[in-house]
């Protein structure tokens, strides 16, 4: 029934993952999500982040799969021309400036060179993970800032 509170919520999402280390150093040591479990020797390599009661789990391809090489299209900002499935991650205003010079001195792809100030609500930086999801790493201010380009 739409409009009622219930009980039930989403625990997990499973995403395959070429390498398991790959995906361990942008979404633990770049992005900055809390490591759950991780494993990369045995027959099952996983990784899986923490975040409010949801679990974001990667497990390594018995197969090679290719890396997706377009941008997914997103709300909230222009472009993208993969249909498919992406997220976005919320890092802390007291750590987003760092998390982006990050992700950029590590050279990961990023859809735009600097942060934008989207919808007139948040600062969005759409980047790709090391399987070419896009992921926007945003941050949503308490309040709208003194000026909307970005000054980090």
């Amino acid at each position: 029934m739409a409009g009622s509170q219930s009980q039930v919520s989403l625990g997990y999402i499973y995403v395959s993952c070429n390498d398991v280390a790959a995906m361990r150093r942008f979404y633990v040591e770049l992005v900055g999500l809390n490591e759950q479990s991780f494993s990369d020797e045995g027959e099952y390599r996983w990784l899986v982040c923490h975040s409010r009661g949801f679990e974001l789990m990667f497990f390594a391809t018995t197969k090679p799969t290719p890396v997706i090489a377009g941008w997914h299209a997103q709300p909230g900002w222009e472009g993208g021309e993969v249909e498919g499935v992406s997220w976005s991650i919320e890092v802390p205003s007291e750590d987003y400036a760092a998390t982006v010079e990050k992700l950029k001195a590590a050279s990961v792809p990023c859809y735009f060179a600097l942060p934008r100030w989207l919808q007139d609500s948040y600062w969005g930086f759409p980047v790709k993970d090391p399987m070419g999801n896009t992921v926007e790493i945003f941050n949503l201010p308490r309040e709208r800032p003194a000026t909307t380009e970005w000054p980090g």
